[in-house]
């Protein structure tokens, strides 16, 4: 069995309750109409009777002497009329009078003005004194006339019901077509993202207001969706890039250690290249160590930050001088000047300090000898700043959206002679957000040369 459309639905319940409305209107006018006619005809008759009774109470005053068998004959001779039949009784029911084909007596009903009895609407009346009829007389009149115009009333009431129903499913149809127009298309868009086509939308032409929020609720699900899934997709890309990533640097030095290992072992070495060979040797060992710890350092960031940190105020000022034995080593071929302000923040001071040494050996890395490093500590409204300025040769435009991305080596100038794994600014930056605070780079403004590294972190609250 074929499943019904909504369209099909929508038009059957649209008949269904004109049909039971004309129904009921049907019903309603067959009732009033039938009413309207037996009470015209019934109003006839007593109005036809009210006429008569003065001839009638003239009559049996004047007549008093006849039989009442003679009088109701007389009575009946003026009573009747065409389409009216006239039946009297004695004052025991008994007839009398007659001029209707009917041989049975009417019964009596005065509680009504009239009453349908053998397909006639009659209606009664005493005769005489009300108290002390003589007699009863009724007047019958057939109910095939009104049956008549009943029946006709019903064949085009039906007729026409019909032909509403008909012109009603034809409207119908076109109307409810018209007003799915923007359910179709929220239908066909829901099918294409299906079908795999992430991202697209649908703009309805005036829809109902929940058509138009449905239409609304789906498109943002399907932005939603492209979103993750770009999300995820990026994601993946850059996992891949970093596994290949760290993979490269670390079989860089494993290469390294297993080329030293090879020749060591075939005893041609002298004494000198053994001793360069394990120099080496430590290098690389200490080179891949410092990766895989960084790389910890980051796998922890990126899944327990609250576990990897212990936030609490730190004054910067005492911070920075208790740094100055730390980065007395790494600049001792530079110019360091530190310019510390009695600024509190919320910081963990141990990865703080660790912030710092990656950005001034950064700053060491690629500035020549000789040359200047600034440490500042300064208040910016609610942050206190911490600024690593040099005046080196400074970092390309293009690769200063990327200079805190994992493993990015872009200028080649700045990367050649460091020896770095590419992941010391993408630990600071880590370490930063975790503080809630942010980090950013530039490069200092003509004439001036060089890069200024702003860490941005949230002053801490007195209490007092």
């Amino acid at each position: 069995m074929a499943q019904k459309t909504l369209t099909d639905e929508l038009i059957g319940r649209q008949i269904l309750l004109l049909a039971i409305l004309l129904v009921i209107i049907g019903i309603s006018q067959y009732l009033t109409l039938r009413f309207v006619l037996f009470h015209s005809e019934s109003r006839s008759l007593h109005q036809e009777i009210a006429v008569l009774a003065p001839i009638i109470h003239h009559t049996m005053t004047k007549h008093e002497a006849l039989p009442f068998h003679s009088l109701a004959h007389m009575l009946v001779s003026r009573l009747q009329a065409p389409g009216v039949d006239v039946v009297i009784t004695n004052h025991l029911g008994l007839l009398v009078a007659s001029s209707s084909p009917l041989i049975k007596v009417p019964p009596l009903d005065f509680s009504h003005t009239y009453f349908i009895w053998h397909h006639y609407l009659v209606v009664d009346a005493p005769l005489g004194s009300p108290a002390h009829p003589a007699g009863y007389v009724w007047l019958l009149t057939s109910t095939a006339s009104s049956s008549r115009i009943l029946a006709r009333d019903i064949e085009l009431f039906t007729f026409l019901g019909f032909l509403s129903l008909a012109v009603t499913g034809w409207l119908g149809s076109l109307s409810v077509k018209n007003s799915l127009v923007p359910l179709k298309q929220i239908r066909d868009s829901t099918v294409r993202i299906a079908e795999g086509e992430i991202g697209h939308t649908t703009q309805l032409k005036n829809p109902p207001k929940e058509l138009d929020e449905l239409g609304d609720a789906i498109n943002v699900m399907s932005l939603s969706i492209k979103e993750l899934l770009d999300h995820e997709k990026m994601l993946s890309e850059q996992m891949r890039q970093f596994v290949a990533d760290a993979s490269h640097e670390l079989r860089t030095p494993l290469t390294a250690l297993n080329g030293f290992l090879t020749l060591m072992s075939e005893d041609n070495l002298t004494e000198e290249e053994i001793a360069r060979g394990f120099q080496a040797m430590r290098q690389e060992a200490k080179r891949m160590a410092r990766l895989v710890n960084q790389l910890l350092t980051l796998s922890r960031l990126d899944t327990a930050q609250e576990a990897a940190l212990q936030i609490s105020p730190v004054s910067l000022e005492e911070w920075l001088n208790d740094c100055v034995p730390l980065l007395e080593p790494i600049t001792r071929h530079h110019s360091l000047s530190i310019s510390p302000e009695p600024i509190r923040v919320m910081a963990d001071k141990d990865r703080l300090t660790e912030m710092l040494l990656n950005l001034v050996d950064n700053a060491t890395r690629y500035t020549p000898q000789g040359s200047s490093i600034e440490v500042q500590i300064k208040p910016d409204r609610s942050y206190g700043l911490i600024q690593v300025m040099d005046n080196g040769p400074g970092i390309k435009a293009e690769d200063l959206p990327h200079i805190f991305d994992r493993f990015f080596r872009g200028d080649r100038s700045r990367t050649s002679k460091s020896g770095g794994s590419g992941l010391g600014l993408s630990i600071v930056q880590a370490l930063t957000q975790a503080m809630n605070g942010s980090v950013q780079v530039y490069n200092r403004e003509p004439p001036q040369r060089g890069t200024i590294f702003v860490i941005r972190l949230p002053l801490a609250l007195d209490r007092t």
